[in-house]
Order: C-alpha cells, then structure tokens, then sequence
C-alpha cells in the first residue's frame, strides 16, 4: 500500500472550484470547532472570486487530489492547494485537505507539485494561521519561518480624532474606471514601480481582479503629481491594499481610506504587525483585532511590510 492509495493529483479546472472551497471551508470548521470559534458560513463570493483569479493568472500552479466516491467512481476533490509566482517572489495562497484526510502526508504531496523547482532562487512566503502547529511546520521545512504576525482588525472608528490628516500638498484621486484622467497618466506603470519598491515584485494582474472585484483604488499625490502611495477600500469594507514611498504616509493613508468610501457594514482590514504607528491608531480608534492572527513567513526578506499592506492573507 502506497502512502496515497486511490488517490489521484492533477491540474485543477474551472469546474473543481466549488469543490475547493466547500473544502477550504470543512477544513478550517474541523478546528475552529473545537476552539471555540464560529464557523464559516457556506456562502463565500469573494473566496471564488479569489480563485478563479489563481486559476487565471497561475494556472499551473493550481492543484486538486482527488479520489473515487461511492460505487460510481466519481471522482470528489479531498484537498487542493494553489501558488502564484510574482517577479521573484513565489507566494502559497492556499493549501487546504479535507478532514480524515488530513494524516495521509496529502498536504506535503500537494505542496511539492506547486514549489519552485530544485535551483530556482524565489523567495518563498505563505500566510498561515497562528492555530495551525502542524501546517507551520510543513512550511518551516521548506525554509518559509514565521517572520511577521498579520491581524485582522475589524470595525468602525468610535474615536476618529486619532485618526491623523493627510499631509499638506497630498491629494487623493479615485481610480476605479471612471477616472480617465488617471489612465492617460500611466498609472498603471507607477503602480508598479511603487510595487516593486515596497513589495519586491509588482502585479499588475492582481490590480485588474481587486478592480473587477468591486474594490475602489485612490491614488496619492504630492504637489508635483508624483505618486506617493495607493490604497484601496470598498462598499463592502475590505480595505487593502496599501503601499507608501513613506513610512510616515502609511497610517494617514489607511485613515483616509476607512473615510473616502463608508461601507455598508464593518470595515476589515489586514495589518501587519511591523506597520506599528497605522496598529496603533487602529486600535485607539476603536477596531477590534478578530479571529487568531497570521503569521506571515518568508525564506528570505522581499517586501518592506512598514510601507505595505497586504489585500489578504491570500493575496499579497
């Protein structure tokens, strides 16, 4: 008997995406569970969204295993995991296996088809739940170390006086599509020089699917046009993400965006642990951090995480 039996690995397709999140759902209900916590609800549009944007962009490095169901033979989809590669940065965004799946080393076998060959120089990095010993270490094994803490803080401002301004001679111009001003510009090739100086990489592709998404990006400039920074907000709430030439821009940009756009519910926005002035003026403004906090983990440092705000733990 081989250590995965009956069990079939494969390139995953448009059609295995509801069977991808139903996993990623039963996967983290087994262990919130029993912590305590609640449990995710069935219904997850912006999750699809996400991956379908992986399939799209990285089709190679979407995997699913599945193995035969009932006396049909029908496969079912029991794990999957998917990667991006960014400039020289290669990112795990999710890699999830079904519960009484989960002791067979699937999620070891998995990852191995999606990492970068022997020889290949990429920086690795993942974002993985702080509640999760084992798959911590799976990543440890790989040289991707818990470097950072990521939390989830979520909210309307009660205290919006500790909110600072933006700085004199900065002004923030909408650019969601209706803003041609902004195309004619080249913005889009200012996105990503700031990218690449505060992330390592830029990603051109992920500005267009945070678009199609429903997110509001504004763009930040000085007196003489120049871009400062970026960000952006939502209806929904969902702030992120964010980057600054300035670490000193970086918690008034993040207050102007938690105005520029009132959402209908909550805001959540995803902050990283080493942007501690924007941490700070977060929680005094009445946040709450909710759920455990991230760990973000690298092989070797690529971004500058005081100057950038991630749009999730799944997509830097």
């Amino acid at each position: 008997m081989t250590l995965l039996e009956g069990i079939s690995l494969r390139p995953a397709t448009e059609a295995d995406l509801p069977a991808c999140e139903e996993t990623w759902r039963d996967g983290l209900n087994d262990y919130l569970r029993p912590l305590g916590q609640m449990e995710i609800p069935p219904d997850n549009p912006s999750l699809r969204q996400l991956h379908a944007h992986m399939l799209g962009s990285d089709p190679d490095l979407f995997w699913v295993a599945t193995r035969p169901a009932g006396e049909s033979g029908e496969e079912r989809v029991i794990g999957f995991t998917s990667a991006v590669r960014r400039g020289s940065v290669w990112f795990l965004s999710m890699l999830f296996v079904r519960p009484g799946e989960q002791d067979s080393g699937l999620g070891k076998t998995l990852l191995g088809r999606v990492l970068p060959p022997p020889g290949d120089d990429a920086a690795l990095a993942v974002a993985t739940d702080a509640a999760q010993p084992i798959s911590n270490g799976l990543y440890a094994s790989h040289r991707m170390v818990p470097r950072m803490p990521m939390f989830n803080l979520v909210g309307r401002p009660t205290r919006p006086g500790v909110f600072p301004p933006l700085p004199d001679g900065i002004l923030a111009v909408r650019f969601d599509g209706s803003a041609p001003a902004e195309r004619d510009h080249g913005l889009e090739g200012e996105l990503a020089e700031l990218d690449r100086t505060t992330l390592g990489f830029d990603h051109v592709e992920d500005h267009a699917f945070l678009r199609r998404q429903g997110r509001i990006g504004f763009a930040y400039r000085d007196g003489s046009g120049r871009l400062q920074g970026y960000g952006y907000t939502s209806e929904v709430g969902r702030v992120g993400p964010i980057a600054v030439r300035d670490a000193a821009l970086h918690a008034p940009l993040v207050s102007d965006l938690l105005d520029a756009v009132v959402p209908r519910g909550a805001s959540a926005i995803w902050a990283p642990g080493h942007a501690g002035p924007t941490m700070e003026m977060l929680l005094q403004a009445g946040l709450r951090i909710e759920g455990f906090p991230v760990l973000v983990c690298w092989s070797r440092p690529f971004a500058d995480f005081t100057r950038y705000l991630p749009a999730s733990p799944g997509l830097l």
